[in-house]
């Protein structure tokens, strides 16, 4: 394994993401916090924040894995720690939830409840 880093590690616009991950090519991995998970996330994506990584007792997925974060700075960290250890087939979903959302993809989370407050 190289110490040499790629300066640029592959990213995809949210339409590749969608795709992917409609086909079962993808696992989609959410580096986000608890809370922003929790809030608003793309079903079927896991969560694994970024400040709990452990790069080095990642998972094999068995499946190429799509980083996802809120606009994809925390998921471009989490690759360049991830391929620090020899995890390279990643890739960070550009744009993160923010782009996803942009483009009115499929969101779940406690933000799409319906909330009745009537008593």
């Amino acid at each position: 394994m190289s110490d040499q880093l790629p300066d640029q590690l592959p990213e995809a616009d949210v339409q590749s993401v969608d795709r992917w991950h409609a086909g079962g090519e993808v696992v989609l991995v959410d580096v986000r916090e608890v809370s922003e998970y929790a809030y608003e996330h793309i079903p079927g994506a896991f969560l694994l924040p970024l400040s709990f990584l452990e790069a080095d007792l990642f998972p094999d997925m068995g499946r190429k894995i799509v980083l996802i974060c809120q606009v994809g700075k925390r998921s471009a960290a989490a690759q360049k720690q991830l391929a620090k250890v020899g995890i390279t087939d990643t890739v960070s979903m550009a744009g993160g939830i923010n782009a996803w959302r942009e483009a009115e993809l499929e969101l779940e989370g406690t933000r799409y409840d319906d909330a009745d407050y009537s008593i």
